[in-house]
């Protein structure tokens, strides 16, 4: 995943290694707030006058050799909100979504 250094847009994609079902562990382990299922792939979350819709569809497996990834593609949608309160909701969200490595 690539995280976002600069102004975060109203509007971009991800690529992310998860299920779709250890994306939305996560998404509420970050957001404890609370976390709308609008249906198995769309996602909303609320801060204040800022919306996030998160719209989530798997793509399959990547292969490294023997090790086997799922693929999952996220799309992320703000409205309302500047650019810190799009940041603050997006920075938990990153931090809940890193995975190990080495």
């Amino acid at each position: 995943m690539a995280y976002i250094t600069g102004p975060v847009p109203e509007r971009f994609e991800r690529e992310l290694t998860a299920t779709p079902a250890e994306f939305e562990r996560d998404l509420r382990k970050a957001w404890p707030a609370g976390v709308d299922a609008v249906s198995a792939s769309h996602f909303r979350l609320h801060s204040g006058t800022t919306r996030l819709d998160i719209h989530i569809d798997a793509r399959g497996i990547r292969r490294l050799g023997l090790f086997e990834l799922p693929l999952l593609a996220a799309r992320y949608e703000f409205c309302g909100g500047d650019e810190t309160a799009r940041r603050n909701l997006l920075t938990p969200l990153d931090r809940a979504m890193q995975r190990g490595g080495g």
